[in-house]
């Protein structure tokens, strides 16, 4: 699929996410305010963290073998098969570890057992959650992006109806039990897709895991529970450090200005997600590829600073009807914010092709290294500046990392080609 394809499918399903998203966010500020958004965020890290043990975080790699023996229907169900039994049995280990300690999780990120309740939820739903992503990860190997727009935007859909429901019968506690919830419907939504296919089949079996294939994906575990636990624990540490320093209200802010930056950027993220990833796993010859990240910079980057660009001059207008009037206090936060945006994407363009060469190594010692050094520079910035520092630190941070992949990738592309693993 095209670029373009690519991009108007990803428009359709960017557009109805962020509207649910809006939604979501809108809810929780209108009825509890900063400390709902707080809240969210809590519970939205500790999610996020368990996901990962649940999938083993082998997505990326799970399309990234796919789209690279997209000719091979072998091999393909060879990668099916391994990575869904994988999935299947460390979510329902998952699954059951968060049943039985509900309540200490709710405690570990609330301070109280309040929200155990939803937590024990999650526990039973989170074998949908984990197989809804690999099933996705599948359908973006093969380059099924219409089948994955329609099921992730109607399951956006779907949780907005349920989020509205539920959150006004329970609040809060309706609002992160909607999301569970919709994780069912769409993993039925992804089993009607796939018996259209008839491509492949789903069935896990321990007998038909393929140890070579199993390894390929593990060493994604490594890369992915490096950077998909880091940046969850970074936000826990920089959140709970802000409401101990300062307020829950405050934290509210920083969190807002978060939210604002995952929804905007959500139509380039998906990009390099749905089209960038296995369209680098798949190039064969370092030429073309620097040719193709090239071409990528020019597109990428102008949108990201108009977007960037629009949503600081607008901003107030974005705090009025994303939020409310209780949000105002973070306007001064936006700049910063928006500038450490722009480095962000710039250096994830280069951390993907890491990712679809699976330059794992290399990628788990920066992910780590940064990882360190925003914690570090975030208490250095907001000890001398306070809140307005954690935006600081943040636009630091990417600046620097964007600098140093972008000295490793230069490195890779002057060595030999090295040889992909089969």
């Amino acid at each position: 699929m095209t670029l373009l394809k690519t991009s108007i499918y990803s428009s359709i399903y960017t557009a109805i996410t962020f509207i649910s998203g809006f939604i979501l966010i809108k809810i929780v500020a209108l009825k509890i305010g900063p400390n709902g958004i707080a809240q969210l965020g809590q519970y939205q890290n500790t999610t996020a963290l368990l996901t990962l043990i649940a999938t083993f975080s082998i997505s990326a790699g799970v399309t990234k073998y796919i789209a690279e023996y997209k000719f091979d229907t072998i091999k393909i169900q060879q990668i099916v098969t391994t990575a869904i039994t994988i999935v299947t049995i460390a979510s329902i280990f998952t699954g059951f570890c968060i049943i039985v300690g509900s309540k200490a999780l709710s405690k570990i990120a609330f301070s109280n057992t309040t929200f155990w309740q939803v937590y024990l939820l999650l526990g039973c739903c989170i074998f949908f959650v984990a197989l809804n992503i690999v099933f996705s990860a599948i359908l973006n190997g093969l380059n099924e992006i219409k089948n994955l727009t329609i099921i992730n935007s109607s399951g956006a859909i779907l949780g907005v109806i349920l989020t509205l429901t539920l959150a006004n019968l329970y609040e809060v506690k309706g609002v992160l039990i909607a999301a569970n919830i919709t994780a069912i419907f769409i993993f039925l939504g992804h089993l009607f897709v796939f018996s259209k296919l008839r491509k492949i089949s789903l069935f896990p079996s321990i007998k038909k895991i393929n140890k070579p294939i199993l390894l390929l994906l593990f060493s994604y575990t490594l890369m992915n529970w490096v950077s998909g636990a880091l940046a969850p624990l970074n936000q826990l540490f920089i959140r709970d450090y802000i409401i101990q320093n300062l307020s829950l209200q405050q934290a509210g802010y920083w969190q807002g200005i978060s939210r604002i930056s995952d929804y905007y950027l959500l139509f380039i993220v998906s990009v390099l997600s749905i089209y960038y990833l296995p369209t680098f796993s798949s190039i064969k010859e370092k030429l073309d590829l620097k040719k193709e990240l090239i071409l990528a910079y020019k597109i990428i980057m102008p949108i990201v600073v108009f977007l960037a660009l629009s949503i600081f001059l607008c901003k107030k207008l974005v705090i009025k009807i994303l939020f409310s009037k209780a949000f105002e206090g973070m306007d001064e936060l936006f700049l910063f914010q928006l500038i450490g945006d722009v480095f962000k994407i710039g250096s994830w363009l280069l951390g993907y092709i890491m990712i679809a060469k699976a330059m794992t190594k290399t990628y788990i010692i920066t992910e780590i290294l940064f990882s360190v050094s925003l914690i570090l520079i975030t208490r250095f910035m907001f000890n001398k500046y306070g809140l307005i520092g954690t935006t600081y630190a943040f636009a630091l941070n990417y600046l620097i990392y964007w600098f140093v992949i972008a000295v490793i990738m230069n490195k890779y592309f002057k060595e030999d080609v090295n040889p992909l693993p089969k």
